[in-house]
């Protein structure tokens, strides 16, 4: 039971995070809001994508995290945190705007990049974050 209330929270996490940057002032110049929140949309999933792929890296090696945190991070938080359906519908909205070259960037570029995002978090988990980790609770003697 305790799983859900990591997920939950992670979750809740996630979704307010993706919902606070998406209502941020505009991070791109493009002419039209319906572009900038594409590309808004890009970027959360981009980031979503690297954190996941780095947790994934660092919690195959070691079992000294419970497999509720791992739940409530990956599951909740980075699940919440990017978004799939908000990804279609923008691509939707791209699309029916008239925006065919930018669809055709867009969608490629989320598929592409994003597989590649979660390749990079795995590389930076495996090589980066889990030995400073690993260092870090040697140095602090955490149990």
């Amino acid at each position: 039971m305790k799983k859900y209330y990591f997920i939950a929270v992670g979750g809740a996490i996630g979704a307010l995070l993706r919902f606070k940057i998406k209502s941020s002032p505009t991070f791109f110049q493009a002419n039209d809001q319906l572009i900038n929140i594409a590309l808004i949309i890009l970027v959360i999933n981009l980031i979503g994508c690297l954190v996941l792929g780095m947790l994934n890296a660092v919690f195959s090696k070691t079992d000294r995290i419970s497999t509720d945190v791992k739940l409530g991070l990956t599951t909740g938080l980075a699940g919440a945190f990017t978004t799939y359906s908000t990804f279609c519908k923008e691509s939707l909205a791209v699309l029916n705007a008239g925006y065919w070259e930018f669809f055709g960037y867009y969608v490629t570029a989320s598929i592409v990049f994003g597989v590649g995002a979660v390749y990079l978090g795995h590389l930076l988990g495996h090589h980066v974050v889990y030995p400073v980790g690993k260092r870090l609770i040697a140095r602090f003697n955490i149990n």
